[in-house]
């Protein structure tokens, strides 16, 4: 591949990492889902704990189905998925049929882009700032997305509200097929699968510290405009509760490896994990919009410092040969936490008409996993694999 076709490929990734961040948008899409099919905030959540789920599918068998595609393919192959799945969404008449579309096909899209765009950045000579980059537009999409999906849902656009990051994937997708330039290899270059880690103590508790550690920051991404108080907030307090919350996360991500090369991966999550249990603990005493918005980002902040700082943790606990199988088994943990947490954060605010219960679950993870990177994590190995 040419030094532009490359370029050109990598601007498109990150493109396309934009449009499928609109996933951690999901708060903004909420009301419009609601509304379009009558259903509870625990049939809604539900959707976006199953597209957590179908994510981290995506990134897990993402790259075992694209090496057997040429490599000019995968790009428009994935964006293209990721933007039929948000049109057949904004198209369903059903309500299992949104499920299908939006919970288990985008985001099985989004997770498959994902680990693509990370993938990509890496091999690049200027990985350290591509991969950053990457993740960074995953966390605006959700940032920018969010808020426009409030907005475009007051106007009436139902679930149409998507209709922008739809736009974005399908640019993504036309662009990579029509103006890219074409490599001189136009075979599938086979990807050598990994090979298998078995589960050991190590990495069942690595994959419980992810767990317990993203359940609140999860819930938040997915809940954020329904965890202000209803009486005194509207279409603007949501819109700004959610990009914040979008914000915090992709700040979080950006800032993990100067806090991880500074002071190591096991003290880089134990600091988020405390100042994720402060900030919960104000949101269950206070009320104030204002003050909620501002404690809503700060636990998006921490979430977003644990979930880029995670691999760094287990590069640091496990053999450079095993990383890449143990990963896999540790990101699990992040999967259960995405099916569990915004569901029953939905289910319970049903049925109580509050997020309290949920708080005090979510200091109470927190807390399990601030315990267990200090208990059963190697400091000093860490922080000198950084």
């Amino acid at each position: 591949m040419s030094h532009a076709a490359r370029k050109a490929h990598l601007g498109l990734t990150i493109l396309g990492c934009f449009g499928g961040g609109s996933l951690y948008g999901w708060s903004g899409y909420l009301p419009a889902v609601r509304a379009h099919f009558s259903v509870s905030n625990a049939a809604a959540s539900m959707v976006f704990s199953l597209a957590l789920v179908s994510f981290t599918l995506g990134v897990l068998l993402g790259p075992l189905l694209l090496a057997k595609v040429s490599k000019r393919l995968r790009l428009p192959l994935i964006a293209g998925l990721a933007a039929l799945s948000l049109g057949l969404a904004g198209a369903s008449t059903g309500f299992a049929g949104f499920v299908i579309a939006y919970g288990v096909c985008f985001g099985f899209a989004a997770g498959a882009f994902y680990n693509h765009a990370i993938s990509e950045a890496s091999a690049s000579a200027s990985a350290t700032l591509l991969v950053p980059v990457s993740v960074g537009a995953f966390g605006l999409g959700g940032a920018a997305f969010g808020p426009v999906q409030v907005w475009l849902t007051a106007s009436g656009w139902g679930l149409w509200s998507s209709a922008p990051a739809l736009a974005t994937l399908a640019v993504t997708t036309v662009v990579a097929l029509v103006v890219r330039p074409l490599p001189k290899a136009n075979r599938a270059e086979p990807l050598r699968p990994p090979p298998l880690t078995k589960p050991d103590r190590t990495i069942a508790i690595l994959a419980i510290i992810f767990a317990a550690g993203s359940y609140s920051g999860l819930i938040v991404l997915g809940l954020a405009s329904q965890m202000l108080p209803r009486a005194e907030t509207g279409v603007g307090f949501a819109s700004l509760a959610i990009f914040l919350a979008a914000m915090g996360n992709t700040l979080g991500r950006l800032s993990s490896a100067l806090i991880a090369g500074r002071f190591g991966p096991v003290h880089g999550i134990a600091g988020a994990m405390a100042l994720s249990m402060i900030t919960l603990g104000g949101l269950i005493f206070t009320s104030a919009p204002g003050v909620v918005v501002g404690l809503l980002f700060l636990v998006a902040f921490a979430y977003g410092q644990l979930a880029a700082t995670m691999p760094l943790l287990v590069r640091s606990q496990v053999s450079g040969e095993a990383f890449s199988g143990s990963f896999g088994w540790v990101f699990t943990g992040w999967g259960a936490a995405g099916l569990i947490g915004p569901w029953t954060a939905g289910w319970l605010l049903d049925a109580t008409g509050t997020v309290r219960v949920s708080l005090l679950s979510c200091i109470a993870l927190a807390g399990l996993s601030l315990w267990l990177v200090l208990k059963f994590t190697k400091p000093g190995r860490a922080k000198e694999d950084c």
